[in-house]
């Protein structure tokens, strides 16, 4: 007899960037290694805040996508976005998907992927009336993200918060997470060690490879001829993407370099807009790309740039940094070199770390590279092997597998 696990995330596939596709790439390993996964999700929004018109006016949908059964259910999508707006849109899913997980099939293992944090208290109850083992697995520890970038500045609320997430811990079985440093906090936060594990993201190395710069890309784009310093990923508030029209107002006067920024997100008007005021043009814009292009887009870069803020080093980790290195392309970060993030970076010695917000720094760092194309391809190459020994799709999925043998039997 199969076993059956639930996902319960607010994202999935045919969204394009972030937490969707890992949602999406663990639901159909899973199905593939012999087990009935049913998704519980929304009807897709993200990174652009904008449903598809044949979604509005939709209650729930049932559909199966590569053998994995999903359930749909509607929600509330603001835009543009703000704290009040962003948590009333969280909270019409967990209505929403609460009504369908309760109504649909029993679960040997539910997974809630938060965010949203919310979905865990009443996903926990169901659970338990369903007789179903729940794991809580962490992508983004939301309320430090929220108060510690100054997203949330009510004192109030984000007690509250603190005691949802403190509520939600004690009473699911285990605890997962993407990076050490948040498996950390959440240890401080009373989980005991037995009951939380990291459950890293992965490189998309079976889509993306180290290949050619010249193709489509630079060609449409006008970029053949040019050092292409490439942003690919949601142009969020936690970003911190606003370095890098600064770092491009530096550089106008290097004319054959040349930034190209792919996705969307809450920030990318305000950078449109602030670029066209002061006539930079020396970057490109582009819309969230398809991700069968996701290795062809990477390969383009001469360099990708990751900015990460400063307040960020331990509530996030930008998992993109994983798909440049399966590209064989040099990085930049903007990030401590005790964050997550750096000591990746420094352990796989594939690229160069920046103060957060230093743009003069950051400017320098890409010269450098432009300046030294054996160190950058060196980093490239570096960056590869080290995603194949430690990063690579098959190796973090198969390790859950084994450790989902291992909670099931407990």
């Amino acid at each position: 007899m199969k076993r059956s696990i639930a996902i319960v995330g607010i994202n999935y596939s045919p969204e394009l960037t972030g937490i969707p596709v890992y949602n999406t790439g663990m639901a159909e390993y899973l199905v593939n290694k012999g087990f009935d996964v049913t998704v519980y999700t929304a009807f897709s929004y993200y990174p652009d805040w904008l449903k598809r018109e044949e979604d509005k006016r939709r209650l729930f949908k049932r559909e199966t996508i590569n053998n994995v059964k999903i359930r749909r259910s509607c929600l509330y999508v603001p835009n543009p976005v703000n704290t009040i707006k962003r948590i009333i849109h969280e909270l019409s899913f967990v209505v929403s998907s609460s009504v369908n997980y309760l109504m649909g099939p029993r679960a040997d293992l539910t997974i809630v992927v938060s965010p949203p944090l919310l979905a865990g208290l009443p996903i926990r109850l169901l659970s338990r009336l369903k007789r179903s083992r729940i794991l809580f697995h962490v992508q983004d520890l939301q309320p430090d993200a929220a108060i510690e970038l100054g997203m949330l500045k009510n004192r109030l609320f984000a007690k509250i918060l603190h005691k949802i997430e403190k509520a939600i811990y004690d009473r699911v079985d285990w605890v997962s997470t993407i990076s050490s440093g948040m498996l950390d906090r959440i240890l401080q936060k009373g989980v005991a060690e037995k009951r939380a594990f990291l459950l890293r993201n992965w490189g998309n190395d079976d889509v993306v490879a180290p290949q050619s710069k010249d193709n489509e890309y630079r060609s449409e784009h006008s970029l053949k001829g040019k050092y292409v310093v490439l942003y690919a990923g949601n142009f969020g508030v936690k970003q911190g993407l606003d370095i890098l029209v600064e770092v491009a107002e530096i550089l106008k006067g290097n004319t054959d370099i040349h930034f190209l920024m792919a996705g969307n997100g809450a920030v990318k008007n305000q950078l449109v807009q602030y670029i066209t005021s002061k006539s930079i043009d020396n970057i490109t814009f582009l819309p969230p790309q398809p991700f069968e292009n996701l290795s062809d887009l990477l390969a383009t870069a001469d360099v990708s740039i990751i900015p990460q803020r400063k307040e960020a080093k331990d509530i996030v980790l930008p998992s993109k940094v994983l798909n440049i290195m399966a590209s064989g392309r040099p990085v930049i970060a903007t990030a401590e070199p005790d964050s997550e993030l750096g000591r990746i970076i420094n352990n796989a010695n594939c690229g160069l770390l920046v103060e957060p917000g230093n743009a003069e720094d950051l400017s320098k760092a890409i010269i450098h590279l432009k300046d030294n194309p054996d160190e950058a391809e060196v980093f490239g190459i570096n960056g590869r092997d080290y995603l194949d020994k430690h990063f690579t799709k098959d190796r973090i999925l198969a390790g859950f597998v084994q450790k989902i043998d291992e909670m099931l039997k407990e």
